[in-house]
């Protein structure tokens, strides 16, 4: 028989699944309510549910109400469980995410570092906990122009969960995040190598799986575009999209996905495609992120210079 905790992950994989997203909300927010109905009971349930509510406002785009939820996840945990379990270190991890996606790196890094050291100081340095936390602080370091510390942080990952079982998926997204970075550095040959054997590792994962496939596409495609190879790049730009869609809605990297297409479109000399792809992205900006974000105005001044060259 299913406890509590159990019973509760389960009907959430089940409202994903639907791909229904109000549904999810709206699964979760009763959860909470029933949860803090009976918190001195029920408080392990309460840190589950503003954890996966975190996630889910990330997931959408709506950063401020995800680390609101995860602070109140970590309060709850700092008080019941203490900061040295794993549970307070996932918190952690979660919490950064957020904060890099919204582009405080200085605040994630911190953060993806002391979930680090929580997972090392419990003995837990060769589990998939800490090997996320390397992948996700890489990720940070990329953005933050520290190119070299997450390539080692990446291959630390890659050494460790490609020995575990049941864990191709995060291997291919390991592969796909080398990727970007060996791209950076000016390495094509390495870049692509990675490329393909993420690829390869996606296209074996279940289908559910793939919430990160279209991450996947997108850096294929930024190499296709890149080598001049402009039709595959838009039919991997829409595969991507769809799968976006499909597991997350219209959130920060669907706009960003429309923005990749304007500049294919323009290399194409088709200006006017670019122009509607230009718009479509601002107006995803716009909405999570607000009209004078820097991602918002990056793709109205793009689009004003392209109207520029229409002579619009």
């Amino acid at each position: 028989m299913r406890n509590r905790l159990e019973t509760f992950y389960g009907e959430l994989d089940e409202c994903y699944l639907q791909g229904d997203l109000t549904a999810v909300e709206r699964f979760l927010l009763e959860c909470e309510k029933q949860a803090r109905s009976k918190a001195h009971g029920r408080r392990d349930e309460l840190i589950a549910v503003y954890n996966e509510l975190g996630s889910f406002y990330r997931g959408v785009g709506r950063y401020a109400q995800s680390v609101a939820a995860f602070e109140k996840a970590r309060t709850l945990a700092m008080t019941d469980l203490g900061k040295d379990c794993s549970q307070y270190a996932t918190i952690l991890n979660n919490m950064a995410g957020t904060y890099r996606l919204t582009g405080n790196h200085v605040k994630a890094i911190s953060l993806f570092h002391e979930a680090a050291e929580v997972y090392r100081q419990s003995g837990m340095e060769d589990s998939y906990a800490y090997a996320s936390v390397l992948n996700n602080l890489a990720l940070a370091y990329r953005e933050n122009s520290q190119n070299e510390r997450a390539i080692t942080c990446l291959l630390q990952a890659l050494e460790r969960i490609e020995t575990m079982p049941d864990h191709l998926h995060e291997v291919a997204v390991t592969y796909n995040n080398l990727t970007a970075l060996y791209n950076a550095a000016g390495d094509k040959k390495q870049a692509m190598l990675c490329l393909q054997r993420a690829l390869q590792a996606f296209e074996k994962c279940a289908d559910e799986e793939n919430v990160h496939y279209a991450a996947g596409l997108n850096s294929l495609a930024a190499f296709l575009y890149a080598e001049g190879d402009c039709e595959r790049a838009l039919a991997l730009y829409r595969k991507s999209m769809r799968y976006t869609l499909r597991f997350f809605g219209e959130n920060v990297e669907y706009g960003i996905t429309w923005q990749n297409m304007a500049h294919v479109y323009e290399k194409m000399g088709q200006r006017t495609e670019a122009a509607a792809a230009l718009e479509r992205a601002e107006k995803v900006y716009a909405r999570l992120l607000g009209p004078e974000h820097e991602r918002t105005q990056s793709a109205r001044d793009e689009l004003q210079r392209l109207r520029r060259a229409n002579g619009a």
